[in-house]
């Protein structure tokens, strides 16, 4: 695994303190997170399309750094603190992305590292031997009337993953929502056809769902937890993915109450992928109390060489609750959890080739943050930061998402 464009990022916390731009083991590259704040573009009056092009030059230099381009992206998970930036900024990133298909995933957050910032663009890309394959590409002229060009594909393929659009409730025909209401039983239904779609997606493109590794779960209500998870359990029974879940302020449309992101690995030499401490989510403990989520989930999985662990918080691998209060206790343990799980899975803590932290407030980022990378000593890799309107309970204050790679380290 090779780290590239090392540099320090201006995250709160850990200004000085130097991360990879974009890391990358074999055709796979992670990037950090990209926004304006290294650049100073458009921060000074909110400026959505100078900050966006800001963003994409970070990530193309980051790319150019490990052989790639901007059109080897592949996902795009573009965070907004305003759905009224989203015209300005896509139209930026149609501009520096022609002839390009990403999946995408759309999200309106509470906050972002510096409070100036109204865009910032967690990118993925693969730098495949071989041409990608596109599942049900597509070309608006005006995204579902919001005013702004968009292309994009529903699945990518590529030597060793497929990479999937966040699928909501929405139909697959782009005709709309299959319900636009704001109960309960409404979040089910549209939890209910994203699953539906995404396995139907996933076997259209050829893969198998039960390789889905990881799954990110975002709700606009902490309420709609045990109306959504019980939809995924049905849809993936048997999978036992790793899952992070995130409460945030909304989506790329006011009608979307849930999205789900999916990392999804081939099998190495036709291997079933391994799943470390599996579990019933309805046995586990979120913040204090336990959640009739009615889901099987599992705690690490390990894909070839590729090590993917379940969001970490506060919560000791032992169900208790630590740092009560203390984002920064909840972060040692978070990490103190990570170092388990990796060794548990055959890696170590410069294994990492990409850290996602989620904090619920911005007070709370530079001190996560700093406990965080002290635990990285001198390694250095990507890194994205985002401040979120909620976790899986109130109690919990942060949130860390690790992808590791089995002997890359030092």
């Amino acid at each position: 695994m090779s780290y590239f464009n090392i540099k320090a990022l201006k995250i709160p916390g850990i200004e000085q303190t130097p991360l990879a731009g974009a890391v990358r083991h074999n055709e796979r590259v992670y990037l950090s997170g990209a926004n304006a704040a290294a650049r100073g573009l458009g921060l000074s009056d909110g400026d959505a399309r100078q900050q966006a092009h800001a963003a994409l030059d970070q990530l193309e230099e980051s790319l150019a750094s490990v052989g790639g381009t901007l059109q080897h992206i592949t996902k795009l998970t573009t965070c907004l603190v305003d759905r009224g930036y989203r015209a300005e900024v896509y139209r930026a990133i149609v501009e520096r992305l022609p002839n390009t298909h990403p999946v995408s995933t759309g999200l309106v957050v509470a906050g972002l590292p510096q409070p100036e910032l109204v865009v910032q663009i967690d990118a993925e890309a693969a730098i495949p031997s071989k041409p990608i394959n596109l599942t049900r590409p597509y070309t608006f002229e005006s995204w579902h009337g919001q005013g702004f060009p968009w292309r994009g594909s529903m699945v990518i393929e590529t030597d060793d993953e497929y990479f999937v659009r966040g699928q909501t409730g929405a139909h697959l025909d782009h005709s709309g929502m299959v319900t636009k209401g704001r109960t309960l039983d409404a979040a089910a239904q549209q939890a209910d056809v994203a699953l539906g779609n995404l396995v139907s997606l996933l076997k259209e493109a050829g893969a198998d769902p039960k390789d889905i590794c990881k799954m990110t779960v975002y709700i606009s209500d902490r309420a709609y937890r045990p109306a959504v998870y019980p939809m995924i359990g049905k849809h993936l029974s048997g999978v036992r993915p790793v899952s992070t879940g995130i409460v945030t302020n909304g989506f790329a449309r006011e009608d979307i109450q849930f999205e789900i992101d999916v990392t999804v690995a081939k099998k190495s030499a036709g291997v079933p992928h391994h799943r470390i401490r599996p579990y019933h989510s309805s046995a586990a403990r979120y913040g204090t109390e336990k959640q009739g989520l009615n889901i099987d989930l599992c705690m690490a999985v390990v894909a070839g060489n590729r090590i993917i662990l379940r969001g970490q918080t506060g919560m000791g691998l032992d169900e208790k609750l630590y740092g009560v209060g203390n984002a920064k206790h909840q972060a040692e343990k978070a990490m103190e959890n990570v170092g388990i799980l990796l060794h548990e899975a055959g890696a170590k803590l410069s294994d990492i080739a990409k850290l996602t932290i989620y904090v619920t407030d911005r007070a709370y980022l530079a001190e996560v943050n700093a406990a965080i990378m002290a635990c990285m000593g001198t390694h250095t890799p990507a890194l994205t930061c985002v401040v979120v309107k909620g976790l899986a309970s109130p109690e919990l204050l942060m949130e860390v998402d690790v992808v590791a790679y089995k002997g890359s380290g030092s």
